[in-house]
């Protein structure tokens, strides 16, 4: 039997703060969860107060839920994260990403091609999913 259920679009928000430097391979929990079974449709970043992305020219980064990859690999920090305009954050898959396991959400830094000491940067992410509590296939 078909419902309309409200509880089934659902938005998850995390503010991430990007680390004082970057190595090639720096992940931050974002303390934010992700249920199994959920489809993320869509994610949209806003620079929070702090900015100084000049030094993280080419820095790449990515979204997790646990291990599993949400973004695609041409997600670029300068590009992404700038103040005042909500940006669009590629997804794997431009229809949806089914999760498989439940997890917390992670931004992943990659490396960049420039100067990254004295990073000041925290980010808004906001993951737009779909999720029903009634699947039977939890």
């Amino acid at each position: 039997m078909a419902t309309n259920l409200f509880d089934i679009r659902r938005v998850a928000f995390a503010n991430a703060t990007f680390p004082t430097s970057n190595s090639t391979t720096i992940s931050t929990s974002t303390g934010v969860y992700i249920p199994k079974g959920a489809i993320i449709t869509g994610v949209k970043i806003m620079a929070g107060d702090a900015l100084s992305l000049s030094q993280l020219s080419n820095l790449t980064f990515n979204l997790y839920v646990g291990g599993q990859v949400i973004g695609s690999a041409n997600n670029i920090a300068s590009a992404v994260f700038v103040e005042t305009v909500a940006n669009q954050f590629n997804l794997v898959a431009t229809a949806g990403i089914r999760i498989a396991t439940g997890g917390n959400l992670i931004l992943h830094l990659g490396s960049g091609s420039s100067v990254t000491g004295g990073i000041v940067a925290d980010g808004d992410i906001y993951v737009d999913y779909l999720y029903c509590d009634d699947r039977d296939d939890k």
